[in-house]
């Protein structure tokens, strides 16, 4: 049965990527019924859907207990990074982009993760990144360009609507998963995927509790309803634990520079679902269509010129392939 999800990993990740795509469905009704302040409206959703969260991985904690104890101070700093960079700060950035109402854009920018991934997995894993990669870098920052002004003969009239605004907090919760897939790989050659996965929400927890303090106050703890425990504990369920056990399972047999291509399933999956299930009245014009495929041209190229040559991470991926 392993080795048969071994072969399968990678469908794995982009089934995790489809059911984050199914995102949208809890976020949007959830920033209506919070603080009228955008930003903290966005730390009080993502907040309470980490503590749901920890309270449905504690088994896996206590079952894993020996596990963590085991982990080294190279494995704890990936873990944290996860934890607070990925599963807290970029889901609180996503979520203060979606309040800008461009959901479209903000969806379609997280098609930059693999960039960042790519270069990360030559620092951190230490995969090998072949010069001629450099050269598709620009063009794919170009696509992710088209994709985000709208009308990118005039940019200034992005400022007047906030796309600019709605696309740098796109681009920094992309910057921030990219790295945790990355972070993830090297994780995952210590801890099994369901230890990773619960770790994941309980360290990103804290620092949302945190944030939510220092930018809202003891108040912003007391605007939550009850009334809403539905769609906390479906957008924690269903692209929360659901998807990231999936997703750490297929990372465990999956390259990192390949896992973050199969997470394009994301935003393909968040766009089919805005433009027919939340909101019907956007679209895509035609410069984010140019957009889209030349960022998907750039990342193909990127994929092939990674794959060309073989990556010298391969300890890691066997160890995390045998653990998981």
């Amino acid at each position: 049965m392993s080795a048969l999800v071994d072969r399968f990993a990678v469908i794995l990740v982009a089934l995790a990527a489809m059911l984050w795509g199914t995102d949208t469905f809890f976020r949007v009704p959830l920033l209506q019924h919070l603080s009228q302040d955008p930003l903290t409206a966005s730390v009080q959703v993502v907040l309470a859907e980490h503590v749901t969260l920890t309270i449905l991985v504690l088994p896996i904690l206590w079952l894993a207990r020996r596990e963590i104890a085991r982990l080294d101070g190279r494995q704890w700093l990936a873990i944290i990074a996860i934890g607070v960079g990925a599963s807290a700060l970029a889901t609180v950035f996503f979520t203060r982009s979606f309040g800008y109402g461009h959901f479209i854009e903000t969806l379609l920018l997280q098609k930059t993760q693999p960039l960042i991934a790519i270069v990360l997995a030559r620092l951190w894993l230490h995969e090998r990144l072949p010069p001629r990669s450099y050269l598709w870098m620009p063009v794919a920052i170009l696509g992710a360009y088209f994709i985000a002004i709208p009308d990118p003969l005039r940019p200034d009239r992005a400022w007047e609507d906030f796309h600019v605004a709605a696309a740098g907090f796109a681009l920094a919760a992309a910057a921030l998963w990219g790295a945790a897939t990355v972070f993830g790989r090297a994780a995952l050659a210590r801890v099994r995927y369901p230890t990773l996965t619960a770790l994941r929400f309980v360290t990103g927890m804290p620092a949302l509790a945190v944030a939510l303090f220092v930018i809202g106050g003891t108040s912003a703890f007391t605007q939550y309803r009850s009334s809403d425990l539905g769609l906390y504990l479906g957008i924690a369920i269903v692209p929360g634990l659901l998807a990231m056990l999936l997703y750490y399972r297929g990372l465990a047999s999956t390259p990192a520079s390949l896992a973050t291509l199969a997470e394009l399933a994301f935003p393909i999956t968040g766009i089919i679902v805005n433009i027919y299930f939340v909101t019907p009245a956007q679209s895509i014009n035609t410069w984010q269509i140019a957009g889209i495929v030349i960022l998907w041209l750039a990342i193909a190229a990127l994929d092939i010129e990674n794959a060309a040559k073989p990556s010298r991470a391969a300890a890691p991926e066997s160890a995390a392939a045998a653990n998981a």
